[in-house]
């Protein structure tokens, strides 16, 4: 038996652990980071299904993560006019923080990625993303 799936959900705990930490001092955590990400990456507004589906995502710990960002004034929820679903938008408020999140993530990564090397990071890279396939193939084929 491998345990490579077991070192991969490892290093997936340690990495939102790194880069919890390299948010520390803000008010947002990864889990918030990949929402905030993602809305931004978009044009500041996504349908929470879209965000549930590029995330990956169930819909209650996406649900819980978007009410946060709610509460801390950085998303806005509305109901989507296909009334399935909301939209998801970034306020001015996300949209002003959203550079000082960036640079500590970067910042964190950046600490990190120099130490490992740029041809593994390559390599590395080219590994998850033919992996991530992979499973996407295996997972469409139930």
């Amino acid at each position: 038996m491998s345990l490579i799936f077991h070192h991969i959900q490892q290093l997936s705990r340690n990495v939102n652990q790194f880069l919890n930490e390299g948010l520390q001092g803000e008010d947002i955590y990864m889990s918030h980071w990949a929402v905030l990400f993602q809305l931004h990456s978009h044009g500041g507004s996504m349908t929470q299904a879209e965000l549930k589906n590029r995330l990956n995502i169930e819909a209650p710990p996406l649900s819980r993560v978007i009410a946060k960002l709610e509460t801390l004034g950085y998303v806005q929820k509305n109901k989507s006019s296909d009334q399935r679903t909301n939209d998801i938008t970034l306020t001015k408020a996300g949209k002003d923080r959203y550079p000082v999140w960036q640079q500590a993530i970067q910042k964190a990564e950046t600490r990190l990625l120099e130490r490992f090397g740029e041809r593994r990071e390559t390599v590395l890279e080219e590994h998850v993303l033919s992996l991530s396939r992979l499973i996407e193939e295996e997972r469409g084929r139930d």
